[in-house]
């Protein structure tokens, strides 16, 4: 016993194209990972049947790989039956139609296996990521793009309100009453300005007024009293 030796035999096979989709797991998977080789092996040959069951793929052509840790993932692969460059297009087409088939039905909720009495693993489908519970149903997806669009369209149109927002009508009109407004503000502010002013000073007062009269007076009472004497006759006696 003490001079066997054990050795472990793998055979590599290259292939030169293949098809992947990456897997995610509902989260009670996790709580049974103890992050172990063996574990992952035992899981990985699960999902492979699990996966057969709603596929007619050749079972020595799908391959599962668990990758460490948590959260629970893996990557699906199906290789071609050859791996010649004639019938390079005849196998991707095969490829493309298998793995839409799996894709259709994990997106269905099709693909599941029973990790133990009364627990079940659902399998999904990660699309650009090893996050587990991804729903990547239509109705989401298409929700996602609607908001998308809707911020690029929105990012465009002020851009072009920005760039051409003197070819726009009615931001013209605007501009133009605007300026039109400014004008007539500017007009009536020129015309109070024109008008002449008149200061205090310009008033003459009551005193001055008074004096005025009196000098006015005094005048036409000279004048009355020279004009009386050029009247009175010179009698003299003879």
């Amino acid at each position: 016993a003490g001079s066997s030796i054990l050795q472990d035999t793998r055979s590599l096979v290259v292939k030169e194209f293949f098809k992947s989709l990456l897997l995610s797991f509902s989260p009670n998977l996790d709580e049974f990972n103890p992050d172990i080789p063996e574990w992952r092996q035992d899981v990985g040959r699960v999902i492979k049947k699990a996966l057969l069951q709603v596929s007619d793929f050749p079972e020595e052509h799908l391959l599962v790989a668990v990758f460490p840790g948590v959260p629970t993932a893996a990557e699906l692969f199906l290789v071609p039956n050859k791996n010649q460059s004639d019938d390079r297009k005849k196998c991707e087409e095969e490829l493309e139609k298998a793995s839409s088939v799996i894709v259709t039905a994990l997106n269905q909720n099709l693909v599941e296996f029973e990790l133990k009495p009364g627990v079940r693993v659902i399998v999904y489908n990660t699309q650009l990521t090893l996050a587990p519970l991804v729903d990547s149903s239509p109705r989401h997806s298409s929700s996602a793009m609607l908001m998308l669009l809707s911020v690029v369209f929105l990012g465009l149109a002020v851009f072009l309100i920005y760039k051409f927002k003197r070819k726009i009508p009615w931001i013209n009109i605007y501009a133009e009453v605007n300026q039109e407004k400014e004008q007539e503000m500017i007009g009536s502010v020129g015309q109070s300005d024109s008008t002449p002013k008149i200061t205090l000073s310009e008033f003459t007062t009551s005193k001055e007024l008074m004096e005025k009269e009196l000098d006015a007076r005094v005048k036409r009472g000279v004048g009355n009293a020279c004009e009386s004497t050029r009247e009175i006759p010179n009698c003299t006696s003879v």
